[in-house]
């Protein structure tokens, strides 16, 4: 009976190895079944054994030998004595694999009272365990009405023939929003059938929700760009399969989406084999050099119907420069073709009358003229000229040509056609009968009327396909204009970042210069380059802050210190530019629940806007900030006296991508993203201006989540005296290790110095090592590695490293923090803070030792 739950537990750790890149919850619901299995299997195996008749009495009854009773019942208590320390033994290992899992794990009756949670389940809730396992607390309490329902519904298919299902569920959190977690549930019945309790592993999965989403709206965003145009958008491999077609292309082919999609229809099979040909040979002429090229083809549709279409192709190639796919706009010039066949029948007929030609131009729905070149004057229009132009027969001069845009755009065009005999798709403006402008193709041929000189001109209205390529060329500009910025953005992160170790190396020896120097004077001096160099650490730490690409965190926040910071990182261009920086920040101000680096960036992104709107006016140029707090509402005021905007353009001012700044000065993006902040923090942000009045940003944030935070007791205290410790730094800048290596030598410490990770390996080898302090980015065996080599030569040094960096923006260090746990300092270092994180790592360490 106990190879059960071996099996099980042996298959489990197998697949758990063999899953580990997975992020499979199979190897963890093996596991825990096989330890199940194996407690109830001894469980069982205990109750067999001491419910057992004593048999023995009878059998030595009658020798009367105390001394076997005796023996015996030490051997029966030695095997129970075994028996327990097993079954303890199998509940310590189940909890330390329970315990260590990332997933959740949890047991919870049907009426959602919980009877056991491991560790990570109570992180994800931010909860401990004792109020988790309450009486009083009910873990369906979480979920709203809609949710509560779905998973009653979910419980209610658990059965003893299928005890297992799957769910993902939704829960609304005050801090954290919404969340979301997927749960393999496991139902336990009893002998009866009736459903007792419920043993689930979940995990989060809120991150690839939101990813989901995100992608889902950029899809939607797109889709309705393309879907909306009424010319067609095809994708299509070079052998004719389609792979995308909007919704215009399907209505023209008057087939599903499906059909087209479907790996049964070629594009190809609807050309004539010459169109065939032509098709082919004008794809072999695109290349990368020249991926774009235009042609007109004759289609022999599905329905019978033969329509001509004019198509944009432009081709997509390989790293190889093989032509992998085209992706085409197109339309139906059908009209256009059967309007020129028109005209050239026509001029036949009209050698056969008038009447004939009429009845041709007037099935037409091309707006179609007759005008004398010598004039001019209006010969000949058919019905739709005369609904969509306003022309009649018979206006003359300046009312002849009223409908174009311009006249010397009609002059040459004019021009053309007396030197050529025809013009195709001639652009040009004209205004339609209701006054409205459009844009027209004119298709023109130099003719005889009536013995004069005439211009037969069919118009075709191109207004939307020019709104549609405007359209596109604005999103690329925009998509450009990004890039740009978030290229900007990284370049300044780098330059942060390497300003870290000597702004490190400035910043502690200043300190020690001033905590030990007698001299008031080299005190004054020091005081003044710690000063500067704390200066430029908080805007390093302010570029590193808005270089992260990190999910927003929400937490208490001073907007004085945001207000502070933001002027701080603008300082020298507001003061490059003659601007008189003035604040009025309110003392005691409440704090605001929201993300820190958000605000930063809303406060920052109104100061370089005032800054640029205050250099198109004279001196003196003032920038204003106020903060008041009343009622729970916080209230941040930016003003200046730069030249204010008209009510068009304040109307406008919070839309995205608009902007009144000449190509290349801005992309319109700045204010759109300060209103999406504030109004995602429940706030609110108004303007008002008025031309020549400069210009008043209001914002309005709630303070009812968060209270005031106070200093710290211990805040601006030095660090109480250290008892003295072996400390190995490591780090390979020489400058940076030897100025921690001097501050903890001050605080009493014996201090050496590895200049790389296996030099470190070697000391620790060899050396008591109370404290081990590394750089995280280090050529060769980084600090990862260190902490990874440390657990296999001494496991019990890995819990005592402290790891100091500057390179935070590296998402592998993010994961290896959030895997280990491993405390982390940032650069540059602040002397006092550093020294204090010291003292109390190597304190809890002390009060850890048993």
């Amino acid at each position: 009976m106990a190879a059960l739950p071996l099996v099980l537990l042996v298959a489990g750790l197998g697949l758990h190895q063999f899953h580990s890149r997975q992020a499979s919850l199979v190897p963890y619901a093996i596991i825990l079944a096989g330890l199940l299995a194996f407690l109830f299997a001894t469980h069982r195996i205990l109750l067999r054994e001491f419910s057992r008749p004593d048999a023995g009495d009878e059998r030595f009854a009658g020798d009367g030998s105390e001394q076997a009773g005796r023996a015996s019942g030490v051997a029966e208590d030695a095997e129970q004595r075994r028996t327990r320390e097993a079954l303890e033994a199998s509940e310590q290992r189940y909890r330390s694999v329970v315990e260590t899992q990332t997933e959740f794990v949890m047991r919870m009756l049907p009426n959602g009272h919980l009877t056991f949670v491991n560790e990570a389940y109570c992180r994800y809730c931010e909860m401990p365990r004792e109020k988790l396992l309450d009486p009083a607390w009910c873990d369906l309490d979480q979920l709203t009405q809609a949710e509560r329902t779905r998973f009653l519904a979910h419980v209610a298919r658990l059965t003893p023939d299928n005890p297992v299902a799957t769910i993902e569920l939704k829960v609304e959190r005050p801090m954290r929003g919404s969340t979301w977690a997927a749960w393999t549930d496991r139902g336990i019945f009893d002998e009866n059938g009736k459903l007792t309790e419920i043993q689930s592993v979940g995990r989060d999965v809120t991150e690839e929700k939101r990813a989901l989403e995100a992608l889902e709206a950029s899809e939607q965003r797109y889709r309705s760009v393309v879907e909306l145009q009424t010319e067609f958008v095809v994708r299509m491999s070079p052998d004719g399969y389609l792979t995308f077609v909007n919704d215009a292309y399907c209505r023209a082919c008057r087939m599903t989406r499906e059909q087209l999609l479907s790996p049964s229809w070629c594009e190809l099979d609807v050309l004539p084999p010459d169109e065939r040909r032509r098709f082919v040979e004008h794809l072999g002429r695109l290349t990368p050099q020249a991926p774009d090229a235009s042609i007109e083809l004759l289609n022999a549709m599905p329905d019978g119907v033969s329509r001509w279409l004019a198509w944009n192709d432009h081709g997509i190639f390989d790293g190889e420069g093989r032509l992998i796919e085209v992706q085409s706009v197109g339309r139906d010039i059908s009209d256009r073709v059967f309007a020129e066949q028109a005209r050239l029948e026509a001029e036949k007929l009209s050698r056969e009358g008038d009447a004939q030609f009429r009845a041709i131009a007037e099935g037409v729905p091309l707006p179609i003229t007759i005008s004398a070149i010598d004039g001019p004057e209006i010969l000949f229009v058919n019905e739709p000229a005369r609904k969509i132009l306003g022309v009649e027969i018979g206006q003359v001069g300046a009312e002849a040509i009223s409908t174009w845009e311009s006249r010397a755009r009609r002059d040459d065009l004019m021009r053309l056609l007396l030197r050529d005999g025809l013009v195709d798709a001639f652009e040009a403006g004209m205004t339609t009968m209701q006054g409205t402008r459009i844009d027209t193709l004119v298709s023109a041929r130099l003719i005889t009327r009536g013995g004069r000189p005439a211009m037969l001109a069919a118009v075709t209205d191109i207004t939307r396909q020019r709104e549609a390529e405007a359209e596109i060329a604005r999103q690329r500009e925009t998509l450009y204009q990004s890039e740009k910025l978030s290229a900007l953005g990284s370049l300044l992160a780098g330059v942060a970042h390497e300003l870290n170790n000597p702004l490190s190396v400035v910043i502690g020896y200043s300190s020690m210069l001033k905590e030990f120097s007698t001299d008031s004077a080299t005190v004054g001096r020091a005081d003044k380059i710690h000063a500067a160099a704390e200066r430029c650490s908080r805007i390093v730490r302010t570029f590193l802050a808005m270089a992260r690409k990190k999910p927003p965190t929400r937490g208490a926040v001073d907007i004085n210190e945001v207000v502070i910071a933001s002027l701080e990182l603008a300082a020298y261009s507001l003061r490059s530019a003659g601007i008189e920086v003035r604040t009025e920040l309110e003392d005691g101000l409440a704090n605001i629940w929201g993300d820190r680096d958000q605000l930063h960036q809303v406060i920052t992104n109104l100061a370089v806007n005032a800054q640029q709107a205050l250099l198109q006016v004279p001196h003196p140029r003032r920038l204003t900030i106020i903060t008041t707090g009343q009622d729970g509402i916080v209230e941040i005021v930016v003003a200046d006296n730069g030249p204010g905007m008209a009510e068009t353009v304040r109307a406008r001012a919070f839309e995205p991508f608009y902007t009144t700044k000449s190509a290349g000065e801005g992309t319109g993006v700045g204010l759109s993203v300060c209103h999406g902040i504030v109004t995602a923090h429940d706030g609110s942000i108004e303007l008002d201006s008025t031309e020549g009045g400069g210009a008043r940003f209001t914002i309005r944030l709630p303070s009812g989540k968060a209270e005031t935070v106070s200093a710290p007791a211990t805040a601006g205290k030095a660090p109480p005296a250290p008892s003295a410790a072996r400390i190995l730094v490591v780090d390979d800048d020489a400058d940076i290790a030897a100025m921690i290596a001097e501050l903890l030598r001050r605080d009493g410490h014996e201090v050496t110095i590895a200049d790389d990770a296996h030099a470190a390996l070697r000391a620790v080898r060899h050396e008591r090592v109370d404290l081990l302090i590394s750089d995280i980015r280090m050529p060769g065996l980084d600090g990862p590695g260190l902490y990874r080599a440390l657990e296999g030569v001494r496991p019990g040094l890995a819990g005592r490293l402290l790891f100091v960096t500057g390179d935070t923006l590296a998402p592998e260090i993010d994961r290896f923090i959030g895997e280990t746990g491993a405390p982390v300092v940032e650069k540059p270092l602040d002397p006092q803070s550093f020294r204090r994180l010291v003292t109390e790592r190597l304190s809890a360490m002390e009060e850890a030792k048993p």
